[in-house]
């Protein structure tokens, strides 16, 4: 017992006070607050114009726009609540009707479409617009996890990752064009794949409690 004491009496010695995290909706408002601009400021070389919202058929891209806004808050709280043991975290029963119903708004935009389909290689502007958006996002979001660490990194940083592949989709739909094409989505999605894949192998080392 005198060896556990000496032991407990080093530990208290060497301990420093616990700094409880932020809650969550004010980790992803700052969060928030500096990946946004940040996305914006790295893609402010590229050449882009505004979307037109007065031209018909804008309604379903505004919804998809404020479905990726909701759905990218979601994603990077439940990265961060993740990060938590014991922490209770938003399901799939959430996010599954939220990226249905985003994914209903983009067919309704390709439905409206003069050209649905598109041309290969139409898609190229919008995965580098997405990437290079997200880029500062994926490390921003790394250096939060890292504040508490996770039990389960890959889990919480792909969780992480699909948040910042919504907020990138935000940004790109404020300079995208209200018509949709079924290859231009595609290239969305891979960056978005891109995004996810890229934050949990970045991340991972970062992210996970030592052992």
């Amino acid at each position: 017992m005198a060896d556990h004491d000496t032991l407990i009496d080093s530990l208290s010695q060497s301990a420093r006070p616990v700094r409880r995290p932020l809650p969550t909706p004010v980790r992803v408002a700052l969060w928030t607050l500096l990946a946004l601009p940040c996305g914006v400021l790295v893609t402010l070389h590229l050449h882009h114009g505004w979307t037109d919202w007065s031209r018909p058929g804008a309604l379903w891209p505004m919804i998809a726009l404020g479905l990726s806004f909701v759905l990218g808050a979601l994603g990077i709280a439940t990265g961060f609540d993740l990060g938590i043991a014991g922490r209770k975290v938003i399901g799939w029963t959430v996010f599954v009707p939220l990226i249905a119903a985003w994914l209903a708004a983009s067919a309704m935009t390709l439905s409206l479409s003069a050209d649905p389909i598109g041309l290969i290689g139409s898609g190229s502007y919008c995965y580098t617009f997405m990437t290079l958006a997200g880029a500062p996002m994926v490390v921003l979001a790394i250096l939060m996890l890292r504040r508490t660490r996770a039990l389960q990194p890959g889990k919480a940083l792909a969780v992480a990752g699909l948040g910042i592949a919504f907020m990138a989709a935000t940004l790109l739909t404020l300079c995208h064009s209200v018509d949709g094409q079924v290859i231009d989505y595609v290239m969305h999605l891979a960056a978005g794949l891109t995004l996810v894949g890229a934050t949990v192998l970045l991340g991972r080392r970062w992210v996970a409690i030592p052992k």
